[in-house]
């Protein structure tokens, strides 16, 4: 006995020590199963859906209407991925409340944007909701109807439009049956890049060679041949006047302003100065400038042409008779010797 008492009082501190971590054990246990059974499963409530819809049942009738058509369609038809528009029509009494219209599953058709009218007809309200949708399945797919709850009596009734068809077309053509297979590889060096540079450069200069010609013809067009010289125009224009016949008719004003035109276009092309916009002090004043020749003969020629002119003054027959002789004694005086050295036999303009 005694052998046996000192063995349990050598072992008693082990055998407490092993009994209270059993003891402690259990307590926490229990305490956590209790904790877990008095608060729900977490997880489980995640799981759980948070906007519901409260059960519904549907009615035709009723106190409240949808009704939904199809936009104007593009010409071209609908295909994957393209937009179209779709309007909803709530149709309730004032006194009657309703919710937004939604549809359990859309697919394969895709809402995008929504707008909102809201309209008073009496006591009917009527909403337009227009919304924008996009098709992502080919064929002849039904737009599901729209639903529209309302409390009625104790429960939720609702109101459905009607399916819609939409016709939706593929991206891809008819023909095509497959994708394409990616093209063979180019062999280095690859000279299509030169030969497209080059391409380039020679369309580029055609271009340029083109637009050169169309200058020249247009050139040509506007200004014809070259003028000849001043002396030769002044001296062929003064062949051309009609002597007899103007002095034989009385008509001295239009013989003088026609010569002396004559002279100051001579002038203006042989010397360089504006006479044809210069009156006859203004010509002789840009003559003695430019240190013209004969400017005393064509001074007289001018003051007497402008007597006939703008004075009214009647000359004689014979000093008319002798009027485009001395203009062309003028052209002569001032007309350049030919140069002996000029390669290409036309006269020089030397003063």
């Amino acid at each position: 006995m005694q052998d046996a008492e000192c063995k349990m009082q050598k072992g008693g501190p082990a055998r407490f020590f092993i009994l209270a971590l059993a003891s402690c054990i259990l307590t926490f246990g229990f305490a956590a199963g209790l904790d877990s059974a008095v608060r729900p499963d977490t997880a489980a409530q995640d799981t759980v859906p948070r906007d519901t819809v409260p059960s519904y049942r549907i009615v035709t009738g009723g106190p409240v209407s949808v009704s939904a058509k199809l936009l104007p369609l593009p010409r071209r038809g609908l295909t994957v991925g393209d937009r179209f528009k779709l309007e909803l029509t709530v149709r309730h009494h004032r006194n009657t409340r309703v919710g937004e219209p939604f549809v359990s599953s859309p697919d394969p058709f895709m809402i995008l944007d929504r707008k909102s009218v809201t309209r008073y007809v009496g006591d009917t309200i009527v909403d337009v909701h227009t919304l924008t949708m996009a098709a992502f399945a080919t064929g002849e797919p039904k737009i599901p109807p729209f639903i529209v709850p309302y409390p009625e009596e104790g429960e939720v009734l609702a109101a459905a439009s009607d399916s819609i068809p939409v016709k939706v077309a593929s991206v891809m053509p008819k023909d095509m049956k497959d994708i394409n297979d990616l093209k063979p590889q180019i062999q280095f060096p690859n000279f299509l890049p030169i030969w497209i540079i080059l391409g380039f450069l020679a369309a580029a200069g055609l271009g340029y060679t083109g637009w050169r010609l169309y200058r020249r013809y247009r050139r040509i067009k506007l200004y014809g041949a070259p003028l000849p010289d001043p002396w030769d125009e002044a001296l062929a224009a003064l062949d051309k006047v009609p002597v007899e016949d103007w002095l034989a008719s009385g008509h001295f004003k239009r013989y003088y302003y026609t010569v002396s035109e004559v002279l100051k276009r001579y002038l203006t092309r042989r010397f360089g100065f504006p006479a044809l916009d210069q009156t006859t002090t203004e010509i002789l004043r840009s003559m003695k400038a430019a240190r013209t020749p004969e400017r005393e003969g064509f001074g007289e020629f001018f003051q007497r042409a402008d007597m006939v002119k703008y004075a009214k003054f009647v000359p004689p027959a014979s000093e008319a008779g002798e009027v485009v002789a001395t203009a062309r004694a003028l052209v002569k005086a001032t007309t350049p010797e030919p140069s002996p050295t000029s390669p290409t036999g036309r006269t020089s303009q030397t003063r």
